[in-house]
């Protein structure tokens, strides 16, 4: 009697019916998985929001209720860098010298050094430092990028560092142009239907200024430390009030910044610490570390072929360095005066926005 034999195995329809589940499966669960990644770097993203907020509280129990000023005009230091003992970064923030001391110079330095007798180098060198809270986990943009962003004499920081997060300037004004008070290069005074445009130090926003002559930062203000403006100043309350906010630098940003710029010339480039170009012309370029809730949300870049000192002129142009904006889906967070964190939508009525944006507006609105 013959024994049966018994096949063992697949055959290819069942192998290709395993094959097709499997690949099914795999569809269904790549986007979940996706969105909880996504999900885990907006937490991470708030969170630095938080601890960003909480060093301008702490900086501001320290300076008698003072919040930090936008930077150094004239000069080059910013916000970011007057947080450093706020938020466990104290021995970086020892290293700066502020007050006229360059944040750049004529040739890049590839290896500065931290701990150099040189204070430029140790500016250079702190540009140089990836510090994680002023980074979203997603943004596009990784450093370092060689950056030639300034125009005559040339000066260049070889490997800096781009940041994500920015100070609210304003809810009103769109660009940050020149003033008609300002000095230097050529005003461009009006914006709009004959809107005046205004100086870092005259705007509405949560961050800003002194006049050209009495903006200088803790080593030569002696009431208070700083010259940023007082809590009492946020008349429509601290939990009304946007105080920072994400922001994304051009997509080209790493091909943009290794050209030198021409004089006055346009580009969305956000960074932290410190530059040279806050400290060329009093009164504009604060999109480096400042932002305007006059623009909307993920405001696109334009599309008009502009050449690099042109775009200084163009409304759009000048609306977009300003604007805040996320590589999260559909919006942006925020951090309020109170410390709270929010996400906005891009969606949001731009009067809302504008209105949260300002500190002394008295708009009756709400986020909710």
């Amino acid at each position: 009697m013959k024994e049966r034999r018994v096949r063992m195995g697949f055959t290819l329809v069942e192998l290709l019916v395993v094959i097709a589940i499997i690949a099914v499966l795999m569809g269904l669960l790549l986007p979940a998985v996706q969105m909880a990644r996504e999900a885990a770097r907006r937490a991470s993203c708030g969170n630095k929001l938080k601890q960003l907020g909480l060093g301008v509280h702490n900086f501001a129990s320290a300076k008698r209720d003072r919040l930090p000023m936008l930077g150094e005009a004239e000069e080059g230091g910013h916000w970011t860098a007057f947080l450093l003992p706020y938020m466990e970064q104290d021995n970086v923030y020892q290293a700066l010298t502020f007050g006229s001391t360059d944040w750049a110079r004529n040739a890049a330095w590839s290896n500065p050094s931290i701990t150099s007798s040189d204070p430029i180098e140790r500016q250079i060198a702190a540009c140089h430092l990836s510090i994680d809270t002023f980074r979203c986990p997603s943004s596009i943009h990784v450093g370092p990028i060689f950056d030639a962003s300034t125009y005559i004499p040339p000066w260049f920081v070889a490997a800096r560092q781009p940041a994500n997060y920015l100070g609210v300037v304003t809810g009103t004004q769109p660009h940050d142009w020149k003033p008609a008070s300002g000095w230097g290069a050529p005003t461009r005074p009006t914006w709009g239907s004959g809107n005046v445009t205004k100086g870092h130090w005259e705007l509405d926003g949560a961050f800003g200024t002194r006049p050209r002559g009495v903006s200088g930062v803790e080593n030569r203000v002696p009431v208070g430390g700083v010259t940023g403006y007082r809590y009492s100043d946020v008349v429509d309350g601290l939990s009304n009030t946007l105080i920072i906010g994400e922001a994304e630098s051009d997509p080209e940003l790493a091909s943009q910044s290794s050209t030198r710029e021409l004089p006055n010339s346009g580009r969305k480039d956000h960074w932290a610490i410190g530059g040279d170009d806050f400290d060329n012309w009093e009164g504009t370029d604060w999109s480096e570390m400042g932002g305007s809730t006059a623009v909307a949300i993920n405001y696109r870049k334009p599309t008009s072929t502009l050449s690099p000192l042109a775009r200084d002129g163009n409304l759009e142009w000048g609306a977009y360095e300003v604007s805040f904006g996320s590589n999260h889906t559909g919006g942006a967070q925020f951090c309020l005066g109170d410390g709270s964190v929010k996400y906005l939508s891009e969606d949001i009525d731009p009067a809302v926005l504008s209105a949260y944006g300002t500190r002394a507006g008295s708009e009756a609105v709400s986020l909710e």
